[in-house]
């Protein structure tokens, strides 16, 4: 039986692919889901959908970053940028938001998956 949440959460992911039918659909599984590298395959509950953009992150070990974050700008840019590009920059802070805005954001339905009820 499916609960009334998990079908609020297919309503509105469904509603999302309906409105964007060119973004590609990309699910995010909490690592409560991950029990363990014992296994192939791990058992999860359909989570929260929205359309948001997210960069790969920019060394194997760090997570991915959602442009909807509250994160420090000038961190994701020294992430992101060369050093000297990141040596370079201006001293407003206003202008690395263009330079923020320029990274390559991809846009996606992004699906949390969490733990089965």
């Amino acid at each position: 039986m499916t609960s009334e949440l998990e079908r609020e959460y297919r309503k509105e992911l469904f509603k999302l692919m309906q409105e964007n039918p060119d973004l590609p659909v990309v699910p995010f599984v909490n690592i409560e889901v991950v029990a363990g590298d014992g296994f192939g395959k791990w058992m999860g509950s359909w989570g929260s959908a929205r359309v948001d953009e997210y960069l790969i992150p920019a060394r194997d070990w760090e997570p991915v970053i959602f442009k909807s974050g509250n994160y420090d700008v000038s961190d994701i840019l020294e992430k992101y940028l060369s050093y000297e590009e990141f040596d370079e920059l201006p001293d407003a802070p206003s202008e690395w938001l263009k330079l923020y805005d320029a990274l390559p954001w991809k846009k996606a339905i992004i699906v949390d998956i969490t733990l089965p009820e």
